[in-house]
Parts: structure tokens; C-alpha cells; sequence
């Protein structure tokens, strides 16, 4: 069933989005709270312990996943304003026989995509995925995929990056298999559950951020035992792009992590160095293709180098 959200856990809310952090004991909903730190969304610390912001789309995504049409903090004012205990689609489809309900469990599952048609074994039978641009197949939890050892699993900050992957082509190996899974939008105990499972090599692409790296360091890499071999993705002209974009803001709501590091892996850690010494940060987004690779005739190169948008 869908969590009910009352005005009082509205307010919480809306205070946590604009301060970054709450009192834990302003938090009602025993429920809620438990499935926003599932997703990562939020995180506790301190005492006495205070609720901290981790993710706002992530928090965002569990509002809907649960009925509640929310995009801003003006639309949580509207479920404020209400005067009343706020109503979801799903208490509003109880009403109307025509109306599909579809419960948040519908959604634990995967988000995948692929460059190129993939044999994958997909409920003990050999099956396809094709790539299909502007979209993505949710496999449900209840399905089971399993992978072939030379296919490289790539976990994906955005599923509008999952979506429009064949935008990021220009990133990977073009000799090698990849299943793209989108690890924001639909965070789901399945996922990383499947993560534990899988022993194929992992590659991290996330925002260029002291925010993504700990996502990455503290989220996926532990969900990562059984696998060959993980990495976070840093492509090599990457810091003259972060030095040309000098993108400021995000990162001053990222002070939190400032004691972040990768003891283990050299090139992460000096990604880290980067960020913190020039303050500057860099949305994954940034790193699509101005023209498609399939078409060599339009193919702009700047410099010897592939144009790409900033």
C-alpha cells in the first residue's frame, strides 16, 4: 500500500528542503522516514539525531511513487494548504472504478537500456533487449535477469541519461557490451539487491560532485562484493570541461562531504582533489554528444577532439 502523508510530514519536508536538515523528532512517519533512507534520499546523524538532506529528486521520487503529484515546494504548500489530511491518487482511486491504481511496489524493479541489441537470460530464457531511443524497459522485481561475464553493468545517476544513452556513446569502449541501469529515479531495494548478485564489471556514471563520488563510494561500491571490478567513470578531458563550465553553485551544498575520499583508487581521488581545490562541479547531462555517432558525415571534431555539448 501507499504511505499516507499527513500535513504535519508535509511541513517536515518542506523544512528539510529548504534548511538541508531537520530534528529527527519532527518526523512523524515511522514508514515514510524508513523508505527515504532506503533510497538514499536521506540520511541521520548527530545527536540529538537530525534528519539530513542527501538527495532532493530521489525524496522527490518517493512523494510520487506514493500518489502525491509534487515537483516543488510550492506544490507541497498545496498539500499543506489542504487544511486536512492530504489525499492521494491512490485514497482518490478508491472512489472511481474507472481509475488505474497503480501501488508504489508496482515500481521496484529495474531501469535498463543498451547501445546495441544484447542477449541477456531473462526469466531462465535466452532473450533480447533492443535500444529504443527516448526510452527504457522496466524489468519488474518478481522477473530475473542475469548477464553473460563480458557485459559490463553501468550504473546511471539520471534515467533521462539511461533513456538517451546513445548520446553518451562517445564515453565507452566501442568494442565492449554495456547494460545501462538507472540508479536515481528508481532506487529500489531490488536494485541493489541485484547488485549484490551480479559478478560482472560495474562502472559508476554519476555527476561530477562530492555528492555523486559519495553516492558511489558509500552506496554502490559496498553492494559490490561479488563483483570483478568497479570504477567511477572519469573521462579524460574531463577537468578542462569542469574548468570551462565553472559551475559554482551546486557545490556549496555539498560542504558536507568535504571529508570524502577514495583511499583505493588513485584517479578518483584526485577527482576529488580537483573539486574541492576549484569549487566547481558537473552534471552528467554535460557530457552528451552535440551530433550522433552513427552518422560520420556530421561528426564535428574540434581540435582532434569529438565536439561535445558543455
Amino acid at each position: 500500500m501507499a504511505i499516507n502523508i499527513t500535513i504535519n510530514n508535509f511541513k517536515a519536508i518542506k523544512t528539510l528542503i529548504k534548511d538541508k536538515y531537520i530534528p529527527k523528532n519532527l518526523f512523524g512517519s515511522k514508514k515514510l522516514l524508513e523508505t527515504l533512507l532506503e533510497c538514499n534520499s536521506v540520511y541521520i546523524d548527530g545527536k540529538p539525531q537530525q534528519i539530513y538532506l542527501n538527495d532532493t529528486k530521489a525524496l522527490i521520487g518517493v512523494l510520487k511513487s506514493n500518489g502525491y503529484e509534487v515537483d516543488s515546494i510550492q506544490d507541497i504548500d498545496f498539500f499543506i494548504k489542504q487544511g486536512k489530511k492530504p489525499i492521494s491518487r491512490d485514497e482518490i482511486a478508491d472512489n472511481y472504478t474507472d481509475t488505474k491504481r497503480v501501488e508504489s511496489k508496482s515500481f521496484n524493479g529495474l531501469m535498463v537500456s543498451t547501445f546495441d541489441k544484447l542477449e541477456v537470460k531473462y526469466n531462465d530464457k535466452m532473450q533480447y533487449l533492443y535500444p529504443i531511443e527516448g526510452t527504457g524497459l522496466f524489468l519488474h522485481y518478481t522477473s530475473k535477469l542475469e548477464l553473460d561475464d563480458d557485459i559490463i553493468v553501468v550504473g546511471v545517476e539520471n534515467p533521462q541519461v539511461v533513456w538517451y544513452i546513445n548520446r553518451y556513446r562517445h564515453l565507452f569502449n566501442q568494442d565492449k557490451k554495456y547494460l545501462f541501469l538507472s540508479i536515481s529515479e528508481y532506487k529500489t531495494n531490488y536494485q541493489y539487491k541485484w547488485l549484490e548478485n551480479i559478478n560482472n564489471e560495474y562502472i559508476h556514471f554519476g555527476d561530477f560532485d562530492l555528492a555523486g563520488i559519495n553516492i558511489y563510494l558509500n552506496t554502490i561500491v559496498p553492494k559490490l562484493k561479488n563483483s570483478k571490478a568497479y570504477s567511477f567513470l572519469i573521462p579524460a578531458n574531463i577537468y578542462t570541461i569542469i574548468k570551462d563550465k565553472k559551475y559554482k553553485k551546486d557545490y556549496l551544498n555539498q560542504i558536507r562531504y568535504l571529508n570524502i575520499e577514495s583511499k583505493d583508487d588513485h584517479k578518483l581521488q584526485y577527482l576529488i582533489s580537483f573539486i574541492k581545490e576549484n569549487k566547481l562541479t558537473l552534471e552528467q547531462e554535460k557530457l552528451k554528444m552535440t551530433r550522433s555517432l552513427s552518422d560520420s558525415s556530421i561528426q564535428k571534431r574540434i581540435n582532434g577532439k569529438i565536439d561535445i555539448t558543455i
